[in-house]
C-alpha cells in the first residue's frame, strides 16, 4: 500500500515537475483531469473483486492507462483510447451482472 502512495506522490510531482520546466498550464491541467479520472476508474474497478477475472483485467488496464499518462508527459502524444480502456471491465462486468445476476442474492 505504501509503494502505491508513493507512485501516486511520483506521479504528482512529475506533472508538477512538467509544468515549472514548461509551464503550460493546458498541459498540466489535463495531466491532472487525467490521473484523477484513473485513480477515480481504479477505485470503481475494486468493487469487482469478486470475480477475479475481471478485476485483473481492471487491474491491467489502470496500469495501462497510468503508463499512458507517463508516455504523454514524457512524448507528449495523448492517447485517449488507453483512458478509457478501464472502462471496459467495468461495462463488461455490469453487463455479465445484469444478464447473469449475480449469485449472491439471498
Amino acid at each position: 500500500m505504501s509503494r502505491l502512495i508513493l507512485w501516486i506522490v511520483l506521479t504528482l510531482g512529475l506533472i508538477a515537475w512538467e509544468y515549472h520546466r514548461h509551464r503550460a498550464w493546458r498541459r498540466t491541467l489535463l495531466a491532472t483531469g487525467t490521473f484523477v479520472w484513473i485513480l477515480s476508474l481504479a477505485a470503481v474497478g475494486l468493487t469487482m473483486r469478486t470475480v477475479l477475472p475481471f478485476f485483473a483485467a481492471q487491474v491491467l488496464s489502470v496500469f495501462l492507462a497510468w503508463g499512458a499518462l507517463l508516455y504523454y508527459l514524457y512524448a507528449r502524444r495523448y492517447l485517449w483510447w488507453a483512458f478509457l480502456l478501464p472502462l471496459l471491465p467495468i461495462g463488461l462486468f455490469i453487463l455479465f451482472n445484469f444478464f447473469e445476476g449475480s449469485r449472491y442474492e439471498g
